[in-house]
């Protein structure tokens, strides 16, 4: 028995256009969404069992024999988009370069042909698996038959078509015609659904022995079926897929040949789908110079003596052993493509770190990680000239988040590195892994290192970003290598205190919910949840999605107010969540060895700019809820210090004032009035002294509605208003501040016309969906478009702050230290001596970094803890 593998091309084509932005494309503007999509599953499938024999089929262009027969078959569908129908052309090349055979047979669907090819790889003894989301090709499951649906990585046998569509294989045909398919244009009978369908069936067996037994049915089902007689049967002869379709051959046509790499390669490379490019580009590491000769010092100053000239590319081996933070292991260097690895021990450690710490210009990729090591080594990093990392991020933030060396890679070289799980093989750190893995892999990193920089530093200065790399990015990451060393002193106790007390109220609201419900179950299960809410307690139904009953946060919101079960589910998750993401995770992050937190404060991570902290996410410590606030508790300073916090006061509609000069926004800021209350009083027509505190939030919820770029319908649904009620705010918000209307036009104009937008430091967001066909990527695009101006200056002016605040406590000797940064908000430690001039400091940089047209205004507080402070 051989494995005939049937591709549904026609299907995958539009799942592939529908899965995939429409703003995927080439270089010169070719649209390659579908392409890549469809390339990926073909990836995937040729990653599972290989087969003998296989094919992609695809409708034939013209009208088949059902158009004949019944003209409205598939007649509403719309015809095909032109962006797609100029790529069937690149998805035959992706199926001729794995060497697949293609058929199409005028005349009839690719139904038709695979339901052929299928009856024929029966006969002959062999298993077949097609390769389809199309419930059509349930009529053709046996035992021999599968069907595989890629998108969602289901396999359908006879039991599993049995248990989803409650018919057998062999009536799927019946119930089609019984049921009707809308998709498809085929009629069926009125009234009968899937579930009065399989029914019949069940009890009758298949469509004649319905008709055969009419007279044992009542109602108006048996007046339906009656009437209907003639379209069922109609629709029964358009589901039936036809398995005697005229091929230009058979079965021992469709043999498969070994797959040639280097062609496929060639045409992703053509296509830029870099990121698909296969094993034959990878570096051939056999070549790489013999790493293992730099074990001593004076192996380590020959090799620098015998490359003196240039910048040299770093790449370093660090491990990490959570919650230990990563500690250096070794060091690849790389000079004018040469290259060689010296391993961190006694006997190397002196001439590794001289060299550093030197001035010798170094590359190196995510300089922050090695910088970050060496300090809580007690040593430091010096000279570095370039980071790949932030040089790719400044090129197109959205290309390769976060930006790894293997991807940025195989984007701007067509390079495929072997990857860090390659180099330990099966060892769970590089210092356990084979040495000269170790040393392979790390000597590629830096070649591939040096050429990257070769790679972009013409782009940097095409874009006009070198100076942001040199001047704000590269220093930046520095300032947060240091704070990731330092860390921030986090109490296990109060941690576990917390999560003791949560865990028991946790408790008793579960056991709350289990009474109102009547019995037990899952609350952390949707589909349990939405049972017991809607099947068994008869709540209205808010909202459904694709597997049932919504029971997202927004439902539960609005279910809350009359019924107690849905507003102790809410407590529940919120009980739960605090938990599980914030005082288990944080206990397990604490390092041992000094009580600390060493989170990774990502630069690459974020389009806008903004940064995120990893290991853990510390910007999702909650503020907003007294709970939540008592998490802060446990960050404390060092013994004997103060924490110092200091938040900007809206930050991002302060940036909005400046960029859209708008006069009632500016005379806001510069008077200092309540700008919620200014907002609210023009959406609800009342005056400023008379808004409620209720109105207030409103206001505020409007304001921030702007940056983010809500629309009516998504502002309704956060408010609890009708739309037509939001669209009136969203009106009478753009009548009070019309100069942030012209300029939202006047921005979304410029970057659809170049592309891109910019922040106030001229860093370019690139943004595709501008350009796209489908309504919704553009809309995308557009708030994208409105946005980055908007949050990516505010991390730009966040990021000078720091850099302009760890410039100042260094010039004047200061051993206070900068923490944290989350959000709009600094976190510091200072000894007692030092908390007042450290303020001023903090304060003064903070509000006077960056020149606008309104002040900028921070809230700084000082405590024994985070939660004092804030």
């Amino acid at each position: 028995m051989e494995r005939v593998v049937l591709i549904d091309g026609s299907a995958l084509i539009y799942r592939a256009y529908f899965a995939i932005p429409s703003s995927f494309s080439t270089a010169d503007g070719t649209p390659t969404n579908a392409t890549y999509g469809f390339a990926l599953m073909f990836r995937k499938l040729l990653a599972a069992k290989l087969a003998r024999f296989g094919a992609v089929i695809f409708d034939a262009p013209g009208p088949t024999f059902r158009d004949e027969r019944y003209p409205e078959y598939k007649a509403h569908r719309p015809s095909m988009p032109d962006d797609l129908r100029v790529q069937l052309p690149l998805i035959d090349e992706v199926v001729a370069a794995h060497r697949y055979p293609t058929l199409r047979v005028p005349g009839y669907e690719a139904d038709d042909v695979i339901g052929t090819l299928t009856k024929q790889a029966v006969a002959a003894g062999h298993e077949v698996m097609i390769v389809s989301g199309d419930k059509d090709f349930a009529q053709l499951i046996a035992p021999q038959v599968r069907m595989l649906d890629p998108m969602r990585d289901v396999t359908y046998d006879e039991e599993l078509v049995r248990k989803k569509w409650g018919v057998l294989a062999s009536q799927f045909v019946d119930h089609l015609a019984l049921m009707g398919d809308s998709s498809d244009g085929i009629p069926g009978v009125p009234g009968v659904g899937q579930k009065s369908s399989a029914g019949l069936l069940e009890k009758y067996g298949s469509l004649d022995g319905v008709y055969e037994n009419l007279d044992a049915l009542k109602g108006k089902q048996r007046e339906n079926l009656e009437t209907y007689r003639d379209q069922a049967l109609l629709s029964r002869e358009l589901a039936t897929i036809d398995c005697a379709a005229p091929l230009p051959f058979g079965i021992e046509g469709l043999t498969l040949p070994p797959v040639d790499e280097a062609a496929i390669n060639a045409l992703y490379r053509r296509l830029e789908f870099n990121s698909l490019l296969g094993a034959d580009q990878r570096e051939p590491l056999a070549e790489a110079p013999d790493a293992n000769t730099l074990s001593t010092d004076e192996a380590v100053r020959a090799w620098l003596s015998a490359h003196a000239e240039g910048a040299i590319a770093v790449a370093p081996v660090l491990d990490s052993e959570p919650p230990r933070a990563p500690a250096l292991v070794g060091v690849a260097l790389c000079v004018g493509g040469d290259a060689g690895y010296a391993p961190l021990s006694p006997a190397t450690a002196e001439a590794l770190h001289e060299l550093l710490a030197g001035p010798r210009p170094k590359i190196v990729h995510h300089a922050r990680d090695l910088d970050a090591a060496l300090r809580r080594a007690g040593h430091a990093l010096g000279g570095v000239a370039g980071d790949t990392a932030l040089a790719s991020f400044l090129v197109d933030p959205t290309k390769c988040i976060p930006h790894e060396l293997e991807r940025v890679a195989r984007e701007y070289l067509q390079r495929a590195l072997p990857t860090a799980r390659d180099a330990r093989g099966g060892a769970a750190t590089f210092a356990e892994a084979d040495p000269a893995a170790v040393a392979a892999w790390a000597v590629s990193s830096a070649v591939a290192t040096e050429d990257l920089w070769t790679a972009l530093v013409p782009r940097l200065d095409e874009l006009d970003a070198r100076k942001i790399h040199d001047d704000v990015e590269l220093p930046l990451s520095g300032v947060l290598a240091r704070m990731s060393a330092d860390g921030v002193r986090v109490l296990p106790d109060v941690l576990a205190s917390l999560q003791r007390d949560f865990g028991a109220r946790r408790a008793e609201v579960e056991a709350r919910v289990h009474e109102l419900a009547g019995h037990p179950f899952n609350l952390g299960s949707s589909k349990q949840l939405g049972e017991v809410l809607f099947d068994e307690l008869k709540i209205d139904v808010v909202k459904r999605n694709k597997t049932g009953y919504s029971t997202a946060a927004d439902v539960l919101e609005r279910l809350a107010p009359k019924h107690e079960i849905a507003e102790r589910v809410l407590e529940w998750r919120a009980l739960d969540k605090l938990i599980n993401t914030y005082t288990e995770v944080l206990q397990r992050a604490i390092d041992p060895t000094d009580g600390r937190v060493h989170a990774t404060f990502q630069q690459t991570a974020g389009a806008s700019g903004r940064l995120i902290t990893t290991d853990p996410d510390l910007q999702r410590t909650p503020i907003r809820t007294d709970d939540g606030r008592r998490i802060r508790e446990a960050f404390v300073p060092r013994g004997g210090w103060e924490l110092i916090s200091a938040d900007w006061s809206q930050i991002e509609l302060r940036v909005l004032a400046h960029c859209s000069n708008d006069a009632a926004l500016l005379r806001a800021f510069n008077e200092r009035l309540d700008l919620h209350r200014q907002t609210a009083a023009s959406i609800f027509d009342v005056a400023e002294a008379e808004v409620t505190r209720e109105q207030r939030t409103v206001g505020k919820t409007v304001n921030f509605a702007t940056i983010y770029g809500q629309g009516a319908t998504a502002l309704g649904q956060q408010l609890g208003v009708p739309r037509k009620r939001a669209q009136e705010m969203i009106d009478r918000y753009f009548e009070l501040y019309s100069g942030v209307r012209a300029w939202l036009d006047r921005t979304i104009t410029e970057a659809d016309a170049s592309g891109y937008c910019e922040t106030l430091l001229g860093r370019r967001r690139m943004i595709p969906e501008l350009r796209s066909n489908n309504w919704q990527d553009r809309g995308y695009g557009e708030r994208i478009a409105a946005n980055t101006p908007i949050q990516g200056s505010a991390a730009d002016i966040c990021k000078l702050a720091m850099l302009q605040i760890q410039r100042e406590l260094d010039a004047r000797g200061l051993a206070a230290k900068m923490l944290v940064q989350i959000h709009d908000e600094l976190l510091f430690e200072a000894p007692p001596a030092e908390v007042t001039e450290v303020v001023a400091v903090v304060r003064e940089r903070m509000e006077r970094c960056v020149e606008l047209a309104v002040p900028l205004e921070v809230e700084v507080g000082v405590g024994p803890s985070w939660a004092a402070a804030h």
